[in-house]
């Protein structure tokens, strides 16, 4: 029952939330705007929602290689601070995904970024990934916790670039437009382990396997295509973690099926050519979505009895961080506590707490 609550909690922070970025000082900021009343409409955005998300900006965006910023009140540093920390994630997806040219396959050129909305005091704040970019808390937002900060902010970064890096490679044009697009399952698998959260946020143990099987409301999750598909909805956040173990068995070379990336860029291709998701997944993996629907029980209960592989570094949970000053992100080098008048409350959540009763951020390693 612990473990369940564990990874309700780990799906809910990674469902909710979440600031992104992308920084160069090759490009003028801030980004000069043209208008007259003092309000900028929403941009590429209320295309992919089909506005439903038709959010306006606040005229000031902060423009990096590949991202543009926008936000609904985030300060120009905290824009910066966001470009830098996406500008570092994307070059790690264009690695990771095998991308040769940024301009052919993910057609980023100099009058073409991706696009970053930075909610400040939009309420509910939410991390979504679309076509032409993501949405994500704002680094100064006041109403996101430290955890979310601090503890695996660049973790839900990578997880919306992920998604749009999906919607980019299938040629997907927007969230509404692609019925036959990449199963529910599948598409937030990848997402979760690329986001290198790490393992203490999916399931790599035959227990925790059972207990999650054993909670109400769980159903295989090759079943879950998309959103309807799930029995309670209510419940899609608890998912996320058998979701990502899912994914790990299939790309898992030393224990698990042992799919590599050229096979997981040959379905999305393929689907980039008109295939279906579940006839691309057979042609490029050599099973189908059936066989693994099927026997999927089966194959986690031998998968799980042996150390899972699936590349996706830990998080250690006993970080040492010091006290900082600063009010933007953090930065990575540190030691440990300095400060006589900070009190440490967990050093899971990495947040502190000075004398005055204000949270401050603190770095991480």
């Amino acid at each position: 029952m612990i473990n369940i609550i564990r990874y309700l909690i780990i799906g809910i922070l990674f469902i909710n939330f979440f600031c992104l970025s992308a920084c160069s000082l090759e490009k003028e900021n801030p980004v000069d705007v043209d208008n007259e009343d003092g309000e900028c409409p929403a941009e590429q955005w209320d295309f992919d929602t089909s506005g439903e998300y038709a959010y306006t900006h606040d005229c000031s965006p902060y423009a990096s290689n590949h991202f543009t910023v926008y936000s609904d009140g985030s300060s120009l540093e905290s824009k910066r601070q966001l470009a830098e920390i996406a500008e570092e994630v994307f070059d790690k997806l264009v690695t990771e995904f095998l991308i040769t040219s940024i301009e052919d396959e993910l057609q980023i050129t100099e009058d073409y970024t991706y696009y970053i909305y930075a909610e400040k005091y939009i309420d509910p704040i939410q991390a979504m990934g679309f076509r032409n970019g993501f949405f994500i808390g704002a680094i100064d937002c006041i109403t996101i916790p430290n955890y979310y900060r601090i503890y695996r902010y660049r973790s839900i970064v990578k997880h919306e670039l992920t998604h749009v890096f999906q919607f980019t490679l299938t040629n997907c044009p927007k969230n509404s437009l692609c019925p036959e697009w990449l199963g529910f399952w599948f598409r937030e698998g990848q997402a979760h382990l690329m986001s290198d959260a790490g393992d203490d946020t999916y399931i790599t143990t035959l227990e925790q396997f059972y207990d999650w099987y054993a909670a109400e409301g769980h159903v295989n999750p090759i079943l879950i295509h998309r959103w309807t598909d799930f029995p309670d909805t209510r419940l899609y956040s608890e998912y996320y973690c058998i979701f990502a173990t899912a994914y790990a068995y299939l790309i898992d070379t030393t224990n698990g099926y042992g799919a590599k990336m050229e096979d997981i860029r040959e379905l999305f291709q393929l689907m980039k050519e008109g295939y279906g998701f579940e006839e691309a997944f057979q042609i490029s993996l050599g099973i189908s979505v059936e066989w693994y629907r099927e026997n999927f029980y089966t194959l986690m209960e031998e998968y799980l009895k042996k150390p899972v592989n699936a590349t996706s570094p830990k998080i250690k949970n006993n970080m040492n961080f010091e006290y900082s000053e600063s009010t933007g992100f953090p930065n990575y080098i540190c030691d440990s506590i300095s400060n006589d008048d900070v009190e440490l409350i967990s050093s899971k959540y990495l947040s502190v707490l000075t004398s005055d009763g204000c949270y401050k951020q603190a770095k991480y390693r």
